[in-house]
């Protein structure tokens, strides 16, 4: 019908068009027809589809349309239909679709026309919480972490561990992934998702829920929102064990090394396997 070879093109089924919008394309189609092609205007076997899905059409099945840095957008039944500055098209899920494909164990959601209705501001404002919370424990259990300081620099900087201490403690969470590759290699995996971590971190701190996909103010931004923060809740589980690995191995450092009588010494049960993971992700520089 639209000219494409068979194998151009791949069809998804999306949702069932009521009749009640067949039978408008089909009178929109011959009111064009009396106009530009009166040849066809009066065959009682007129009819407009399969043809591309027009605005009027979208709109009455309930998508939403907005242009975010010049590219167009438009959202149905909880997936946004978008392309990319080279034009390749492309589609991803948001709300509750989204956290389905996430999570498989997820109960199966297919209420995507009443989604709109549905508030999810208190869901929202519970995880913005739990994501600060997992982002202060994170940098709390980092900056605690002085297997960090034996790098010259650090060595140069820091005359004692409160000053140490004092001082990673002012750092911004980029310098502290900056300061920890002065002295360890860090295995490519841990990096990447290290680097995830802090660019999804600086969103959320940096005002995420003012800017134009996740505006938190219209339903749509919501539904974005949901999906990033699942996304960074999930991420923050393993960050926060490699965090937790390095406050271990720093303990046991001071313990057994620095801290000489028994009373001085940090209670701390210690885990093997946080102590483990330390020593998979990190690898002391040579010359260290």
């Amino acid at each position: 019908m639209n000219g494409f070879d068979s194998t151009d093109v791949v069809a998804t089924r999306i949702m069932d068009i009521p009749d009640k919008f067949e039978a408008i394309a089909d009178e929109r189609f011959r009111e064009w027809s009396r106009e530009h092609a009166p040849h066809q205007a009066n065959n009682p076997d007129l009819h407009h589809w399969p043809w591309y899905a027009d605005r009027w059409l979208l709109e009455a099945l309930g998508a939403q349309f907005r242009t975010i840095d010049g590219i167009d957008q438009i959202l149905l039944r909880a997936v946004v239909y978008s392309t990319r500055v080279s034009t390749e098209c492309y589609v991803y899920s948001v709300g509750a679709k989204a956290l389905r494909e996430r999570n498989e164990s997820l109960p199966v959601y297919d209420n995507y026309d009443q989604e709109r209705c549905i508030d999810v501001a208190d869901i929202l404002h519970q995880a913005m919480g739990m994501a600060l919370a997992q982002c202060h424990e994170i940098e709390s259990l980092l900056s605690k972490s002085f297997v960090f300081s034996v790098s010259e620099r650090q060595r140069k900087r820091y005359r004692t561990f409160n000053e140490f201490f004092q001082g990673w403690e002012r750092k911004t969470l980029g310098a502290l992934f900056a300061a920890i590759q002065e002295s360890f290699e860090v295995e490519p995996e841990i990096k990447m998702a290290m680097d995830l971590f802090l660019k999804m971190r600086n969103e959320l701190v940096h005002g995420i829920t003012t800017t134009q996909r996740y505006d938190i103010n219209t339903d749509w931004g919501q539904r974005e929102l949901i999906g990033f923060l699942d996304l960074f809740l999930s991420l923050c589980a393993p960050i926060k064990d490699i965090a937790a690995s390095c406050y271990e191995v720093s303990i046991e450092l001071a313990n057994s090394y620095l801290l000489k009588e028994a009373e001085e010494k940090i209670p701390l049960e210690t885990s093997e396997d946080l102590i483990g993971l330390f020593a998979k992700c990190f690898k002391m520089k040579a010359g260290l």
